[in-house]
């Protein structure tokens, strides 16, 4: 089971990456947002792989980097360990909408209800060659 599987709204992003569900090794995370509204956790992260069949506006863009932020509802278990401002991570998500972010300078982990992605665009990374 890939972690698209465990999203409450899965269709866009298997519509973007119809090769297969992106990975969620090597992300780089930009954002880690604690809300008490649900409770909430948001995480924005940039995906490593770029989709085969960018969307036609990415392409006339010349986007070569994916962020997606994952928004986890219902949080009742949440633990940071670390913290870094370049975060490289691995990020697990397993049944029962179980977190794990890790790094080698920061730990994540939380339990949820759900997890929805709430946000996809694509942008120029100037680290990065097109397409990437």
């Amino acid at each position: 089971m890939s972690w698209v599987d465990l999203v409450t709204n899965p269709q866009g992003l298997r519509e973007i990456f119809s090769e297969g569900p992106p990975t969620l090794s090597g992300v780089s995370l930009h954002g880690l947002v604690v809300e008490r509204e649900g409770p909430t956790l948001r995480l924005r992260l940039d995906l490593p792989g770029y989709p085969a069949n960018p969307p036609a506006k990415w392409r006339r863009n010349g986007s070569n980097t994916v962020q997606v932020e994952l928004l986890f509802g219902g949080v009742s278990e949440l633990r940071l360990v670390g913290i870094s401002t370049e975060v490289i991570a691995d990020i697990d998500v397993r049944p029962g909408v179980s977190l794990e972010v890790r790094s080698a300078s920061m730990v994540v982990s939380a339990l949820a209800a759900s997890v929805t992605v709430s946000e996809v665009v694509a942008y120029v990374d100037g680290g990065r060659w097109a397409g990437s």
